[in-house]
């Protein structure tokens, strides 16, 4: 990952620089990928929801690919920790996607059980 350049201010001492939006978002999004690559569902799930947050306007770009991974970790939660649990992640996505009759059809399907 590449490093920011250190700038000095007049006294010689470092300074604080300020980040932009899209730079965290960007920096979150390589953390998604690689994530992905290593299989870490629940770290990828939380990246790729960060960057969704910051920059909502890669909603629909990533729309599959969140629904994919929700399913994989929400299965994963809900094994793991239990059904309320499950739900709580469920409010961050139906959050991130009011609209989506994916999301709902799902979250109809865990209810069911």
């Amino acid at each position: 990952m590449p490093r920011r350049p250190i700038v000095r201010g007049q006294n010689g001492r470092t300074k604080t620089t300020l980040v932009t939006r899209t730079e965290v978002a960007e920096h979150h999004l390589q953390a998604f990928e690689l994530c992905q690559q290593r299989g870490e569902i629940g770290r990828s799930f939380s990246h790729l929801s960060l960057v969704l947050c910051i920059l909502p306007s890669l909603k629909t770009e990533y729309y599959s690919t969140y629904l994919q991974i929700f399913e994989q970790w929400i299965g994963k939660v809900e094994e793991d920790n239990g059904f309320q649990e499950a739900m709580t992640i469920f409010e961050v996505a139906i959050n991130h996607y009011p609209e989506s009759p994916d999301l709902h059809h799902l979250l109809a399907k865990i209810l069911y059980r």
